[in-house]
């Protein structure tokens, strides 16, 4: 018996920060040959379980599973230890190491957010997948999907407010997570894409917060409300990363939504960390990402050596709410592109014979 385990301490965390030790703990069960469980959510109040349908005794089966079991742990340690970088590659030289392959039985268990979400890219698909399963996902999605208008452009608005601290002075925000954004900013930001597309585009607003706050908050432009949808943790997530362009909230929720997607997002601006010759970045201000060779400092090097203006598709936009022209023009592209798909009864041009 081989098992991969996402360990939760305490009562667990939000739906962000449980999925990355899933994912470290999924792409791990792939490369040393083993079963990946699920995380225990017996605990966790915002009744995951329910989504994905594990049993609220789930923690009492995993500390059992470890005192039983021959048990090694996958540290962010062990990680940078083993090479850093892609973790598939880290944790089979860990396992290497461990001698895991020589041995039928054991428990490998990795918690916490370390790493990022670069380091489990090979994971994306195992994201998707796992939170379309869940039990409300897909019908949830359909609901969604009829209350917007296909021949729109879809911005998508995530306004995280009832369970993260009180607004902050802009500069205040510098380098800091898990607080809400003024909510002027989200309405400047709606009106400055309404205003640049010609009111040719609706808004997928997702929030904590009361149905009637966000109404007025959105007054004068075409929106379309989850709140009334219940348990909609996992398809709010998907519905986000389906949209033409994100519009982020500082929260580990909006940094799935982005990792999900291709499609461009906006950020808000104050809230990054600031590096010589005018760029920024969301982690830079950690002690990890000043060190030699972490990735934020790699990032910044090919940034620097690169073709001006690079290219992008994730948009600072400052306090005043102002939205770069470019971010527009890559969403009435993609937009624009549904006119030419071949597979939705689109046409493209062809060389005459």
């Amino acid at each position: 018996m081989r098992l991969a385990l996402p360990w939760v301490s305490g009562r667990g965390a939000g739906l962000g920060n449980e999925l990355v030790p899933w994912c470290r703990a999924f792409l791990a069960a792939q490369v040393l040959g083993a079963r990946c469980l699920p995380p225990a959510f017996g605990l966790n109040q915002r009744n995951y379980g329910r989504h994905f349908g594990t049993s609220r005794f789930d923690w009492l089966g995993h500390r059992a599973l470890r005192a039983v079991l021959p048990h090694v742990e996958f540290t962010e340690a062990d990680y940078l230890a083993h090479g850093g970088g892609d973790v598939t590659q880290a944790i089979k030289r860990f396992g290497e190491d461990r001698g895991l392959s020589q041995r039928s039985t054991w428990l490998l268990t990795t918690q916490g957010m370390w790493g990022g979400l670069g380091h489990i890219d090979a994971a994306r698909d195992f994201a998707l997948s796992t939170l379309y399963r869940s039990r409300f996902a897909a019908h949830n999605l359909v609901a969604v999907r009829q209350r917007l208008q296909p021949s729109l452009p879809v911005v998508g608005i995530h306004v995280r407010m009832g369970d993260f601290g009180e607004p902050l002075a802009p500069d205040a925000y510098r380098g800091r997570f898990n607080v809400a954004l003024p909510p002027q900013w989200y309405r400047d930001v709606a009106w400055s894409i309404q205003e640049q597309m010609q009111g040719q585009v609706q808004f997928l607003v997702v929030s904590d917060a009361p149905a009637d706050r966000l109404r007025g908050l959105m007054a004068g432009l075409q929106c379309v409300y989850t709140s009334d949808l219940a348990d909609a943790d996992c398809s709010d997530l998907l519905a986000l990363a389906r949209c033409d362009l994100l519009v982020c909230s500082v929260s580990s929720y909006s940094v799935w939504a982005a990792f999900l997607t291709d499609a461009p997002y906006l950020w808000y601006g104050p809230n990054l960390s600031l590096h010589d010759e005018g760029w920024g970045s969301i982690w830079g201000h950690e002690p990890g990402q000043q060190a030699p060779g972490s990735p934020t400092l790699q990032a910044l090097a090919r940034a620097r050596g690169g073709v001006q203006p690079a290219p992008t598709r994730a948009w600072a936009v400052p306090a005043e709410g102002a939205v770069p022209a470019a971010a527009i023009e890559q969403l009435a592209a993609r937009s624009a592109r549904r006119a030419t798909d071949l597979v939705r009864y689109g046409v493209v041009p062809v060389e005459a014979a």
